[in-house]
């Protein structure tokens, strides 16, 4: 099959700047794919088992070690409670943005509520110290009553773990949304590394280029998250590919910093807009299902990737 050629900045002459200057949203759409997936009120579940700290104080100021160790374990609990929660909801969040993805392995949100209704049933029940055994029923029986509700409203407002997983069509097995899946958080991690080397160096023109550059690598894998069967022609780009574009960011930034050497930043910028250029036209060919110019872009890629670290 001969594929179709595009002119502009996605086709082998075109400048992939000049797309993205006119059209700033084209490279952007995805740059954010990290979702705000912690919001104040998670914050807020931090702030909260504050006076249990407070009355844990207070047990100790009365030499009242039965207090001390259930207002500090009731503390404990409800902290691990709101950590387990701030994950669960990045894990969540990551899920979502997702077309296809596993379910998380750990249901964090639903340890989290049931962390919050312990501490909650164990702080009332050392607060409450009950005299008597009708008293002492009583308050276990209320106490637990008070562990429930904080339990049930966490779900409430919180919500609970995705629990299956999703994108996986009728035509597809299990093993191939696996292998997609694997792919794809192997790829987020090289480009949050990239993101993060590129911080390092503080130019903003770089910063500017590198999320160009992550946004179009993560144009190609929505194409392979639509499309489980691009992940074999896809798989060097974001594999082997990938992890030389993080290389040369590594690298760049650690001799920035040492040798602040005008021509290691022209050549890095090239090799930007080399790396771009060929992701943008290989997320092409995916769409043409091309493969004999996804095999001709690839040995261009690999060449330039040769360059650069020789």
């Amino acid at each position: 099959m001969s594929a179709k050629r595009f002119g502009g900045a996605h086709s082998p002459s075109g400048d992939p700047t000049e797309q993205s200057a006119s059209n700033p949203s084209q490279w952007n759409k995805f740059s954010g794919r990290k979702a705000k997936s912690v919001d104040v009120r998670t914050i807020l579940m931090f702030v909260l088992p504050t006076p249990l700290l407070f009355a844990a104080i207070g047990a100790m100021g009365g030499s009242n070690a039965v207090s001390l160790i259930g207002f500090l374990s009731a503390y404990v609990l409800m902290m691990l409670g709101a950590w387990l929660l701030r994950e669960g909801q990045r894990a969540a969040a990551a899920y979502e943005e997702r077309a296809i993805a596993r379910a998380p392995a750990f249901p964090r949100k639903l340890c989290a509520a049931a962390l919050a209704g312990v501490g909650v049933f164990l702080g009332q029940l050392i607060a409450s110290a009950p005299d008597g055994v009708f008293s002492a029923a009583a308050s276990l029986v209320q106490s637990g009553v008070f562990g429930v509700i904080a339990a049930v409203v966490h779900v409430l407002a919180f919500g609970i773990d995705p629990l299956k997983s999703k994108g996986l069509s009728a035509s597809f097995h299990q093993a191939e949304l696996d292998r997609v899946t694997e792919a794809v958080e192997r790829a987020e991690e090289k480009l949050k590394n990239i993101e993060q080397h590129a911080r390092k160096v503080r130019d903003s023109e770089v910063t500017e280029r590198v999320t160009r550059l992550n946004a179009t690598v993560r144009d190609m894998i929505s194409l392979v998250e639509r499309d489980p069967r691009d992940l074999s022609r896809a798989r060097r780009y974001l594999g082997v590919y990938l992890k030389g574009a993080e290389e040369a960011t590594r690298k760049y930034a650690e001799n920035h910093a040492r040798l602040n050497d005008p021509k290691i930043r022209s050549d890095y910028m090239a090799l930007l807009t080399d790396l771009e250029a060929s992701f943008s036209r290989g997320r092409e060919t995916l769409l043409l299902d091309d493969r004999t110019d996804l095999e001709v872009e690839i040995e261009v890629l690999r060449d330039r990737l040769g360059q650069e670290s020789a």
